[in-house]
């Protein structure tokens, strides 16, 4: 019964995380592949500590791990767990082997009981040190490139190719159109002048 209980209780948590914005608050932490981390959370007062985790491509929101009545030892993954001392206002998250898909941002929310508002702490996002220089690389302006006397003579050509293609269009369509109008001309001239002859003839 306490662990539904509980289940109602982070998901509406979860609800409330999911409609702030909180990408203005949050602190920035930068971790290696396979490395361990510890991200601290104020209990004071607080018998009860959830951590949540927001995938940053998919925006989802997971329940990671939580504690009731500071009972740290009890609740524990492979991969994760809490730790701290009773009688202290401070818990720490450690994730070992850490992976790329920790990135992200934590939440950390605690309160009196299961009934009782949650607080949340200030987020903290983890950022995977490779994966952020890669992303740098690729939005960084790029390096101003030597303007020399070949490039330019390229940057011509490039243009005289282009506008040469568009000058022989116009000048093939106005060959055209003077070759018709020579052989409109030509049978008006010729009808014109059989007309005249049959008249000729009449008369």
């Amino acid at each position: 019964m306490e662990k539904v209980m509980l289940f109602w209780v982070f998901s509406y948590r979860i609800i409330q995380i999911s409609s702030s914005d909180v990408s203005e608050h949050d602190v920035t932490l930068r971790f290696r592949l396979n490395g361990n981390i510890s991200l601290n959370c104020n209990t004071t007062n607080k018998i009860i500590m959830s951590w949540y985790h927001q995938n940053p491509d998919t925006g989802r929101l997971t329940l990671l791990i939580y504690t009731l009545y500071k009972n740290y030892k009890k609740y524990q993954n492979h991969r994760m767990r809490i730790t701290g001392k009773v009688g202290t206002n401070t818990a720490s998250l450690v994730i070992t082997n850490l992976t790329e898909s920790d990135s992200g941002l934590y939440f950390c929310g605690t309160c009196v009981s299961m009934y009782s508002e949650m607080y949340f702490n200030k987020p903290i996002r983890l950022v995977m040190e490779d994966k952020e220089d890669k992303v740098h690389s690729v939005t960084e302006p790029p390096e101003d490139v030597e303007i020399t006397a070949s490039t330019v003579a390229v940057m011509l050509t490039e243009r005289v190719m282009v506008f040469g293609g568009v000058g022989l269009a116009v000048f093939v369509l106005f060959l055209a159109t003077v070759i018709a109008g020579g052989i409109i001309h030509y049978y008006g001239w010729q009808k014109g002048w059989t007309a005249a002859k049959r008249a000729g003839l009449t008369d």
